[in-house]
């Protein structure tokens, strides 16, 4: 296969970043020719009706496997994902905050500094507007946005672009001239076109922020997501017959467009070919309006499942520090101290996978012990964030009855594979547990660190290799295992 981006003509090409160690920069290579994109459309924001004297398709990657194994061939779907995909692999720890005042603002600044956390996203449902650019609010917005990056913090935020901002959607109505037309009925739809002149609006709205205040991330919720739009009067599109085209392309190019600002997008749908980042791990969005535990338990089985499919750092997951959906206060974190096993437990598990989770709520902790808890966390993944970024064997998928295991391999570090363990049961467990290190690239001898704790416990790798550690865990607890080769 090759690196052609899904959709466009030319490769992305990472380039480091090197103040940031969660960030990369991608950059374009459209090859142009004469200044025109495929389909005859001039680079120009306000670019005429498109002339379509020719037809640019859709582009599939296919990857041939060499295996049936449902391991090895999610490990070659990884393989794939980051070498096409790079920007996939960044993974900032990001709080959404409830409380975006300036006061609050700086508040969470100054908790997220001590504690480590990256990157701080005004989160939806809160008086954040990023659709307002007047001088007055930019100006506002700005000086906290200095605050945040004096103390090493990246500042984004929630936006709805596309879907339900038509007539009627939830979202709010962006204009009646640029929302989509029912091809049935002929009658303004739910959603906008990003096919009209919604696109461009959008677009420069985007940039305004990006330039003039310096957001370096975007939650671009509802991108667009397929539906038809039978206009005749929208800038980018003729008709009902290339809607489709014209909004899928020009969504991607929105995000490839801010790409070269080095934005980094949570964006719920797949445009990773056209430079986002994340997408929503599976989950279903009223799982965590359920009380703490069943959460957390479910959370956990998804993310087990979806690392068949997704590289860790390719999805996120939700920690409702306040009421989300609903379910009150049984469901809620907060007072996190008063929940504190619960609140750990979430900590341990998102970081412990490698995986980015939204820990939305007015405060990161309410007390010096829930301080102490989550910077202990942090220090642990940024410790070992090499290889908890790496990619996955599974072990033992949670049922809540037993133990449940994942092993992070990697055999290109020194960190050659962590296992996280977790008993979610009530009782004290003792059994050896079975880690298979073949995707480690260790041969002979295994270096084991149990909680990172010197000296290692050396294992003779079996024929099959795998190795079997004795482990005891008393009831609700998380353990893991830090591998290096002894070879």
């Amino acid at each position: 296969c090759s690196g052609v981006v899904t959709g466009f003509p030319g490769p992305i090409l990472p380039r480091l970043r090197p103040t940031l160690p969660h960030r990369l920069l991608l950059q374009r290579s459209w090859g142009f020719h004469g200044g025109k994109l495929p389909g005859g459309r001039s680079w120009v924001r306000d670019f005429p009706q498109p002339a379509l004297t020719e037809f640019d398709s859709f582009k599939a990657l296919l990857l041939v496997t060499d295996s049936s194994d449902r391991e090895r061939v999610s490990l070659s779907r990884a393989r794939m994902t980051r070498l096409l995909t790079p920007q996939t692999q960044e993974n900032p720890i990001f709080f959404h905050a409830t409380n975006v005042t300036s006061d609050g603002f700086r508040a969470s600044i100054d908790q997220m500094a001590s504690v480590g956390f990256e990157m701080f996203i005004f989160s939806f449902g809160t008086s954040f507007q990023l659709e307002d650019t007047s001088p007055a609010y930019l100006q506002q917005i700005t000086a906290d946005v200095q605050y945040a990056v004096a103390h090493g913090i990246e500042v984004g935020g929630y936006d709805l672009v596309c879907l339900e901002r038509g007539q009627g959607g939830y979202g709010g109505n962006v204009g009646p001239q640029w929302d989509v037309v029912n091809p049935t009925s002929g009658s303004l739809g739910l959603d906008a076109c990003f096919a009209s002149g919604w696109e461009d609006k959008i677009t420069n709205i985007f940039l305004i922020w990006v330039q003039q205040v310096n957001l370096t991330m975007f939650e671009t919720d509802g991108p667009y997501g397929g539906g038809p739009c039978s206009s005749h009067n929208h800038t980018h599109h003729w008709d009902l017959e290339d809607s489709v085209y014209w909004q899928t392309r020009l969504q991607g190019e929105f995000f490839m467009t801010l790409k070269e600002h080095n934005v980094f997008f949570n964006q719920p749908d797949w445009y990773f070919h056209q430079g986002g980042n994340k997408v929503g791990m599976g989950y279903d969005e009223d799982q965590y309006s359920l009380p703490r535990w069943q959460d957390l338990s479910i959370s956990r089985q998804g993310m087990y499942d979806d690392t068949y499919n997704f590289i860790p750092t390719q999805g996120w997951m939700q920690v409702p520090l306040v009421d989300y959906h609903g379910g009150g206060a049984a469901a809620a974190f907060e007072p996190l101290t008063q929940n504190l096993l619960e609140y750990e437990w979430a900590l341990a598990q998102y970081l412990g996978y490698g995986v980015a989770a939204c820990y939305r709520g007015y405060e990161l902790y309410d007390s010096p012990v829930a301080q102490a808890m989550v910077k202990k966390w942090v220090d642990f993944y940024k410790q070992y964030r090499d290889i908890l970024i790496s990619d996955i064997v599974h072990v033992r998928r949670p049922d809540m009855q037993d133990f449940d295991c994942i092993l992070h391999v990697n055999p290109r570090i020194n960190n050659r594979g962590l296992a996280m363990v977790f008993n979610p049961t009530g009782s004290t467990l003792s059994w050896n547990l079975t880690l298979p290190l073949y995707y480690t690239g260790i041969s002979n001898k295994a270096q084991v660190f149990q909680e990172g704790i010197s000296p290692p416990t050396v294992f003779s790798l079996d024929r099959d290799y795998s190795i079997s550690i004795p482990v005891k865990m008393t009831p609700t607890s998380i353990t893991w295992f830090l591998i290096w080769s002894g070879d």
